[in-house]
């Protein structure tokens, strides 16, 4: 009897020891698929069948769906919080959708993605989380590298106008920049980098070039956060690539935000990550006496003109945009933060703010320089673009907030007590 009890402790054992190997495999398998779904199906869309949106919202809700699902292989201490925050999220989405009398699966899975990431980070092990985001950045730096250099095969490959124009509803007469490239793969007054070179603006595997933009701060704030544990060579590999896909996809976001960062993280590694929850404030603050001394531009087609659009957007809308009942939905892609209220409502967007900016990361100063650069980012980006609201590049980077968060509390909890 009791070697039978001793062989299904083994056993027990053994699956307990096969499903810790696994879960951190599948965690970074999940967060892969996040950048590669999008152009695996652009090239299946190209050569083999018509996609539709219906494909691409069941692949990207399937992929958020198993995200959220490895927060039940997580400890209750690292993953209670977010479970608790998911199912507040999905409440809050199905009263807003029943006062509204319809109901968007893609409002539920936008928010959803938020939790469900962290959920991710959280499961992720840090040597194959740091090998696989190398990998990652060169993969899409070759993809861009050869669209800027062979712009016909790529527009071949992946035929992006038609994937848009089949599974988003644009309108092929919008895509004023010829070819098969993305419709703002040209700006009106040219590059902002390298302009006279015949290049235009890249976007490797995002299939768009603000995407990129946005991926490149993303590996900016990693690239702090794990600064420490990368070698030499992954340092000046990060850093090299870094900038090498700020030329090719010419943001002019993500190189105010990197250079900006380039100058403040290293700060925050003395900050508590709590002060980051100011950082709201203080954007709603500037741009009131910005636009009170006439500053903002809402018409310009430049920094201060997308945070004048952004702000109007704000002070616009009603009642019901703003408690996210509204039946009717304006196109805010310039303004991203209104698009998430008119969607989610204030309350929702104002409470998540303070949970995720209230979280407790520690003292390290990578977990630190996480926290500030994401929720600065968030507050930079949202203003003038709902681009931080893809999949494609905020999976990764509420990932890495679940992974310094975890990080951050198993350093606490192996601390003794003073």
């Amino acid at each position: 009897m009791a070697e039978l009890v001793l062989q299904r402790d083994v056993r027990m054992q053994g699956a307990g020891d096969m499903l810790r190997a696994v879960v951190p495999v599948a965690a970074m398998a999940l967060l892969a698929a996040t950048v590669l779904f999008n152009p695996f199906l652009a090239w299946v869309n190209s050569h083999v069948a018509p996609m539709n949106g219906s494909i691409v919202s069941v692949m990207q809700g399937g992929i958020v769906i198993s995200a959220l699902l490895l927060g039940l292989f997580q400890p209750v201490a690292l993953a209670a919080r977010w479970w608790t925050l998911a199912a507040l999220l999905v409440m809050a989405v199905l009263l807003t959708s029943a006062i509204r009398a319809q109901f968007n699966p893609k409002i539920l899975g936008d928010v959803l993605l938020i939790p469900a990431f962290i959920l991710l980070g959280t499961a992720l092990r840090a040597d194959l989380f740091r090998r696989s985001v190398l990998v990652m950045q060169a993969c899409i730096l070759l993809v861009g590298v050869w669209e800027l250099a062979r712009p016909d095969q790529y527009g071949a490959f992946f035929n992006v106008v038609d994937y848009y124009v089949n599974t988003r509803g644009y309108d092929a007469d919008a895509f004023w920049a010829g070819g098969s490239l993305f419709l703002s793969s040209e700006r009106p007054g040219g590059r902002l980098l390298l302009n006279g070179f015949g290049f235009h603006r890249g976007s490797s595997l995002f299939l768009e070039p603000v995407s990129l933009g946005n991926w490149a701060v993303v590996v900016t704030i990693f690239t702090a956060a794990c600064w420490r544990e990368l070698s030499r060579w992954g340092r000046a590999f990060m850093v090299a690539s870094t900038f090498a896909l700020l030329v090719i996809c010419d943001g002019r976001l993500a190189m105010t935000v990197i250079l900006l960062f380039c100058l403040y993280l290293p700060l925050c590694r003395y900050l508590p990550d709590r002060w980051s929850a100011i950082y709201l404030p203080v954007m709603l603050g500037l741009l009131w006496l910005g636009d009170a001394f006439g500053l903002l531009m809402p018409n310009g087609d430049n920094f201060a003109g997308r945070l004048g659009i952004g702000l109007h957007a704000l002070g616009t809308m009603d009642a019901a945009a703003l408690l996210g009942v509204s039946p009717e939905f304006a196109r805010l892609d310039d303004a991203g933060w209104a698009d998430f209220i008119q969607s989610q409502s204030v309350l929702i967007a104002l409470g998540l703010w303070l949970a995720l900016s209230l979280t407790g990361f520690g003292r390290a100063p990578g977990d630190r320089m996480a926290k500030h650069g994401t929720m600065l980012f968030l507050i930079l980006c949202l203003p003038i673009s709902n681009s931080l609201l893809s999949i494609k590049t905020a999976a990764l980077m509420w990932a890495l907030y679940g992974f310094c968060f975890a990080r951050g509390r198993r350093a606490a909890d192996s601390t003794p007590p003073a």
